[in-house]
């Protein structure tokens, strides 16, 4: 059968000086202007991170949590942020009942009542980023944190116009945002209905949030004390206690952000920064550790070889990952046996063995038993400056509009990050108070011959995690440009099923089904994020590369 298809791209003239990639045109140039004006890669990163908690809220909010890597060109030298939130003082390892089946909300863990750990009071973890964020420009900027945050006090006040973005993120929470008292009257039109894009010959409607313009004029004033020790934190302090939640101010006061090396390594000699612990470094690593041990031509997305091993070594990896992964400070776990290419090697060997029996039988697979469901959340942002700073910064909100509790009087949307903790007690990943869940961001700094070269990163929950090695591998292995790389098919396989990109084609689909595979085709459209949404920059030789995706509102922009 003949049908028509949707071809859609992406293109961005090269920039000789400075870029900023980001998931909205809006939070891309806040990022630009701060470049242009002389500020650095962390002052635009930091400028462009709050703006996207204005025109992007349903992705990340400054109660969310994020992870951040900084090269610092003139010392050569790489730095990891994790500030990401931690489980409350009072929080515990039964504090969710768990019932029968599984969640379909954003990870396919076991169902907890009343989705307690998604949604409510119960559900925000303690929030790291405007403590991540501030720190961050302290150490690694050249600009005031009030001049950094003015714009996204600009944007929060005198509004912007709704986009279709805003209008469909909107749409899919409708109900539970008018149902949810402040959210609604923040975040609804009248407190019912969406922000209406512009149609037609009609205009838009103006999104304004006159208390989130409030609440950052008071960081502007007083720093991160405004939100960790000061009226910020009470009013959150005040609302959790008249709403059973968890999170007091003493919590606020103790949270501190993790700052170390990077995890590194390597991909077909590309160097490699990513963020260490429990994020998904260790297992993006891991995954193209594993790929490294075939030839280039062997792991492509074009074959059904190819596509077939990406999806065993996405599969070991989250194998790895479920059974060992947890907070590192409250977990021992084999961290350095998972990302060696010794490991790697041993893998590849067993896959060899899997994959000469072309399907006689499918393995166990002892992962959950359904994949996460898509990743409706997170923001990410890359930049390189004029002196070939790098930051790669992603920041989320965790599920598509968080708890869906907004802090009366505030405008702060905050977080849900009790759900990266597996609700079962006993495990790696269990609850408990002050311990820091698995979070799946994975930003990544690449660097050739100690050179920097590029910086890269994605939303998408779990999906990020197998979408950030596919790029790379595509990337190094095809030798084509970044756009073209984020834009190729992929594939997500955390369970017994793989989710495939249905744009390899039905014949492609059909063999990998016959090599073992339950296959799972997965249409990629302007409403879905089925395999993640990466954006990057990349140093070439005519200047700054932007990589997007073409289905999003993603922009790059700079001078």
């Amino acid at each position: 059968m003949i049908e028509s298809r949707l071809v859609v791209t992406k293109r961005t003239p090269p920039a000789p000086h400075g870029l900023v990639a980001a998931e909205h045109p809006l939070g891309a140039r806040v990022g630009a202007r701060i470049l242009e004006r002389g500020g650095n890669a962390v002052d635009a990163a930091v400028a462009t991170a709050f703006a996207m908690t204005v025109v992007e809220p349903f992705m990340s909010t400054i109660a969310g949590s994020g992870t951040m890597l900084v090269h610092v060109a003139r010392k050569g030298e790489t730095i990891a942020l994790d500030f990401n939130g931690c489980a409350p003082t009072r929080a515990h390892a039964s504090m969710f009942r768990v019932t029968t089946g599984i969640s379909r909300g954003l990870f396919a863990w076991p169902n907890v009542e009343n989705a307690a750990n998604e949604r409510g009071w119960l559900a925000p973890a303690v929030p790291g980023s405007v403590a991540g964020l501030s720190l961050a420009l302290e150490r690694f900027g050249t600009m005031e944190l009030r001049d950094v945050i003015q714009p996204a006090i600009e944007l929060a006040r005198g509004g912007f116009v709704a986009d279709w973005y805003q209008a469909l993120s909107t749409a899919r929470q409708l109900e539970e945002l008018a149902a949810a008292g402040e959210a609604g009257r923040v975040y609804l039109r009248n407190g019912r209905s969406v922000y209406r894009p512009p149609t037609g010959m009609e205009e838009g409607d103006r999104t304004t949030y006159p208390d989130l313009a409030r609440s950052l004029e008071l960081i502007a004033h007083d720093g991160p004390s405004a939100f960790y020790r000061g009226e910020i934190a009470q009013a959150i302090h005040d609302a959790m206690a008249a709403h059973g939640g968890l999170i007091t101010r003493d919590d606020l006061a103790a949270y501190s952000v993790r700052v170390g090396p990077p995890l590194t390594g390597t991909y077909r000699g590309l160097e490699l920064a990513f963020a260490p612990g429990a994020t998904g470094g260790v297992t993006a690593l891991e995954i193209l550790n594993i790929l490294e041990q075939f030839p280039k031509t062997a792991v492509g997305w074009r074959t059904p070889g190819g596509l077939n091993l990406r999806a065993l070594a996405v599969r070991r990896a989250f194998g790895d990952r479920f059974e060992h992964l947890g907070d590192p400070a409250v977990i021992h776990a084999p961290w350095d046996r998972l990302v060696s290419k010794e490991y790697a090697r041993e893998v590849a060997t067993e896959l060899r063995r899997r994959s000469s029996k072309r399907g006689r039988r499918r393995e166990p697979v002892d992962t959950l038993g359904e994949s996460a469901a898509g990743g409706d959340c997170t923001t990410h942002i890359s930049v390189v400056d004029r002196r070939r700073n790098m930051v790669a910064l992603t920041h989320t909100a965790v599920s598509l509009f968080g708890s869906i509790v907004v802090v009366p009087g505030t405008g702060i949307l905050l977080n849900n990050g009790m759900i990266w903790f597996n609700p079962e007690a006993g495990r790696p990943n269990s609850v408990a108070p002050g311990k820091r869940a698995l979070v799946n961001m994975v930003p990544v700094l690449g660097f050739k011959n100690g050179e920097p070269y590029l910086t890269l990163g994605a939303p998408g929950g779990r999906r990020i995690v197998s979408a950030i090695p596919q790029v790379i591998a595509t990337l190094v292995d095809s030798g084509c440009d970044l756009q073209e790389a984020i834009e190729a098919p992929r594939l997500h396989a955390e369970s017994a099923e793989v989710l495939v990109d249905t744009r390899v084609g039905p014949t492609v689909l059909a063999a990998l089904g016959r090599l073992g595979q339950r296959v799972a085709p997965r249409e990629e459209t302007y409403a879905t994020l089925n395999f993640a949404k990466p954006v990057g920059v990349r140093i070439g030789r005519r200047g700054l590369e932007a990589g997007l995706d073409a289905l999003r509102p993603a922009a790059a922009a700079g001078h």
